[in-house]
C-alpha cells in the first residue's frame, strides 16, 4: 500500500452495496435522529419561556415545567435508543454480508495467489476488518444524525431567534473546514503506514505460532521476541502519529470556534442593551448557540475515523482483487472410468530457471496402480498440480477418460479425485466431520474407513468421545502418524474413481503402513491409483512404476522388470536396501 493514498470515494462506495440491502434500517435510523432533532430546539424554547414570563407575570402553573422537562427527555431518550439499536441492526447485517463476499473470494482465487498471502493476513481482512470498518463508519455515521440533525434544528431555530447574529457566526466556517481538510490528508497518509505495520505484526505472530516447534528446536525465542518488538514497536509509533494527527482536528476546530462565540456574545450583549431585549430572548439565543457549539463540537471529530476506515477497507478489499481461478470449461462427465493421460506437457513455473515438466507425456490406466519415483523436484508433484487444475501446462494437454481436463468444469474434475497429500492438513473439528468432510455423514462408512486406516481402535478406545472428539488445529491433538492416517481415512471415504497418495505412509509404522497398504490393494482393479512414494518398499504391487527425472520419464514397468534392467530405479532400491 502506498504511502500516498489515492482519492477514497471509490472504496467507498464499494462498501456502500452491503449497506443497501438494509437500505430500510437506515432510513428508520434517520427518521428515529429526525424525531430527536425535532425535540432540540424545544430546550431553549422552554428555556425562554420560564424566564422571559415565569418570573415576571406567573402566567403558567410552576408544576407544568417538571411534567414538561421529563416529558421531553423520555421522548428524545426513545428516539436515541430506536436510533442507535436500528443502526447496530443495519451495521451488523453489513458486516455478515461483507464477510462473506471476502470468504467467497477468497475460497476462490486462483491457486497462485496463495504463494503470497499469508494465513494471518487472510484471517486480518476477512474476520476482523469488515467489524472494524463498520464499526469506525458507524461511529461517525451516529454522531451525524445524533449531533448532525439536532444542529441543523438548532441552526434554523437560531435564524428565527436573530437571524443577522447567526449568519455571522458562521463565518468561521471556511477556516474549520480547511483545518480538518489539512489533518485529514495527515491521517490518510499514517494510517496506511499503520495498518501495512499491523499486517506485518500480524503474520510474525502467525508464523510463529504455526512454526513454534521449530522456533524452540532452534533456540530462537529471543530472536522472535526481538523481531516482534521491532514490529510492534513500528505499529506504535505509526498509531500515535495517526492519533496525534486526529487529536488536532478538535482543539483547532475548537479555537476557531471560540473565536467566533466571543464575538457573537459581544454583539449579543451590545444588541440586547441597545434594543433593551429582555432576559428570555437573550438567554433562549446563547443558551441554543452554546447547544449548537456543542454538538459542532462532536462533528470535527467525524473526518479521522471515516478516513482510517477506507483505509482499511481499501486494504481489505484486495481480497476481492484477487484473481479468481479460472473455470472455462463447460462440459461435465457422470461417470468416470478413471483413465489419465498427459500429452507432451511442458510446465515451467514464475521465476523457476528450468521447467519442472518438460515434454513429459504419461498414461495411467483406469483400474491400475501407477506409483511415480525420483528424486526431489522430478516433477511427481507438479503432474498432481496440473491433474487436479491447479494450473494449467505450458504446452501439451492433460486428458481425463479421452476428454481435454479443461473443457471441464473444475467442480466436476476434482469430484473425480480423493487425494491425500505429503502436506497433511486437518480441520479444528470433529474427527467425523474431517473424515466425511464437505460429504454426508454416514457412520458404517466412517468406520469402514477409519479401519482400513488402522485407526478404528484408537478412535473407539483412546478418544473421549469417538468419532465427535475435536482433534484441534490441523490435528495438534494428534501425533504425525494419527493425523497422516486421519488424512488417508478421509480419501477413503470418498468414493471417487481416481485416489492420488502423495507421500500418504511416510509417518506411518511399518504395520500401520502395511495396513494401509492391505486396504488399498483391495481396490486395485476398482479405483485408479496414484501414488508418489520415497519409501519403494510400498510401491512393489503397483502395475507401472514410473521413474522420473528433471521432469521426464525415464524408465517405466514393473517392480521386477526395472529390477531387470538394473537402470535408475534398480539403484535406488539396493541404495535404500543399504546394499
Amino acid at each position: 500500500m502506498s504511502e500516498d493514498s489515492s482519492d477514497l470515494r471509490p472504496i467507498a462506495r464499494r462498501l456502500s452495496v452491503y449497506v443497501k440491502p438494509y437500505k430500510w434500517g437506515v432510513v428508520l435510523t434517520v427518521l428515529a435522529y429526525l424525531g430527536l432533532a425535532a425535540t432540540e430546539p424545544l430546550i431553549p424554547a422552554l428555556i425562554k419561556n420560564v424566564f422571559g414570563d415565569g418570573f415576571a407575570k406567573q402566567s403558567f402553573s410552576v408544576w407544568w415545567v417538571p411534567v414538561v422537562l421529563i416529558t421531553l427527555f423520555a421522548l428524545r431518550g426513545l428516539f436515541g435508543f430506536l436510533g442507535q439499536y436500528l443502526l447496530n441492526w443495519t451495521v451488523t447485517r453489513s458486516v455478515m454480508d461483507f464477510r462473506a463476499a471476502l470468504f467467497d473470494a477468497l475460497v476462490r482465487a486462483d491457486a497462485r495467489v496463495f504463494t503470497s498471502l499469508q494465513p494471518g493476513t487472510a484471517v486480518t481482512k476477512v474476520v476482523n476488518d469488515p467489524q472494524q470498518i463498520m464499526s469506525m463508519l458507524s461511529g461517525p455515521m451516529l454522531s451525524i444524525l445524533r449531533d448532525g440533525l439536532p444542529a441543523l434544528a438548532m441552526l434554523g431555530y437560531l435564524f428565527f431567534l436573530n437571524w443577522q447574529l447567526t449568519l455571522m457566526s458562521l463565518v468561521t466556517t471556511p477556516a474549520m473546514a480547511w483545518v480538518v481538510q489539512q489533518v485529514n490528508k495527515r491521517i490518510r497518509r499514517m494510517g496506511s503506514k499503520t495498518y501495512d505495520a499491523q499486517l506485518h505484526l500480524v503474520n510474525k505472530v502467525d508464523d510463529v505460532t504455526r512454526a513454534w516447534r521449530v522456533v524452540r528446536s532452534f533456540d530462537a525465542a529471543d530472536h522472535e521476541r526481538a523481531a516482534f518488538k521491532g514490529l510492534a514497536e513500528e505499529v506504535q509509533r505509526n498509531a500515535l502519529k495517526t492519533a496525534a494527527a486526529g487529536a488536532l482536528s478538535q482543539p483547532l476546530s475548537q479555537l476557531i470556534a471560540s473565536v467566533g462565540l466571543s464575538v457573537i456574545i459581544c454583539l449579543a450583549l451590545l444588541q440586547a442593551r441597545q434594543a433593551n431585549t429582555g432576559v428570555g430572548e437573550f438567554a433562549a439565543f446563547i443558551t441554543a448557540l452554546l447547544l449548537l457549539t456543542s454538538r459542532l463540537r462532536h462533528l470535527s471529530d467525524l473526518m479521522p475515523p471515516i478516513t482510517n476506515a477506507l483505509v482499511i477497507a481499501r486494504g481489505c478489499l484486495s481480497i476481492m482483487d484477487m484473481p479468481a481461478e479460472p473455470d472455462h470449461g463447460q462440459r461435465t462427465l457422470s461417470k468416470v472410468r478413471g483413465e489419465l493421460a498427459l500429452q507432451d506437457v511442458r510446465l515451467q513455473y514464475p521465476g523457476a530457471e528450468r521447467p519442472a515438466l518438460n515434454g513429459l507425456t504419461m498414461h495411467f490406466k483406469a483400474g491400475q496402480t501407477t506409483a511415480l519415483v525420483g528424486s526431489s523436484g522430478a516433477g511427481k508433484s507438479s503432474i498432481i498440480h496440473l491433474l487436479l487444475a491447479f494450473g494449467e501446462p505450458d504446452q501439451g494437454q492433460v486428458l481425463l477418460d479421452g476428454v481435454p481436463i479443461n473443457e471441464l468444469k473444475k467442480s466436476n474434475l476434482r469430484q473425480q479425485f480423493a487425494v491425500v497429500s505429503q502436506d497433511i492438513v486437518l480441520f479444528d473439528a470433529s474427527v467425523a466431520d474431517n473424515i466425511a468432510y464437505a460429504q454426508p455423514r454416514d457412520d458404517a462408512k466412517l468406520e469402514q474407513a477409519l479401519r482400513a486406516a488402522h485407526l478404528w481402535d484408537f478412535v473407539q478406545k483412546e478418544l473421549p468421545q469417538g468419532l465427535d472428539t475435536l482433534v484441534g488445529a490441523n490435528g495438534s491433538k494428534l501425533s504425525g502418524g494419527q493425523r497422516q492416517r486421519l488424512a488417508i481415512a478421509r480419501a477413503l471415504y470418498r468414493d471417487a474413481p481416481i485416489w492420488v497418495f502423495d507421500e500418504a505412509t511416510s509417518a506411518l509404522d511399518t504395520e500401520s503402513e502395511r495396513a494401509v497398504q492391505q486396504a488399498l490393494e483391495q481396490w486395485q482393479g476398482r479405483k485408479t491409483l496414484i501414488v508418489i512414494a520415497h519409501r519403494l518398499s510400498t510401491i512393489r504391487a503397483a502395475d507401472t512404476i514410473q521413474v522420473m527425472s528433471q521432469g521426464r520419464v525415464t524408465e517405466s514397468g514393473t517392480h521386477t522388470e526395472l529390477l531387470a534392467r538394473d537402470g535408475a530405479y534398480a539403484a535406488m532400491v539396493r541404495a535404500q536396501n543399504g546394499e
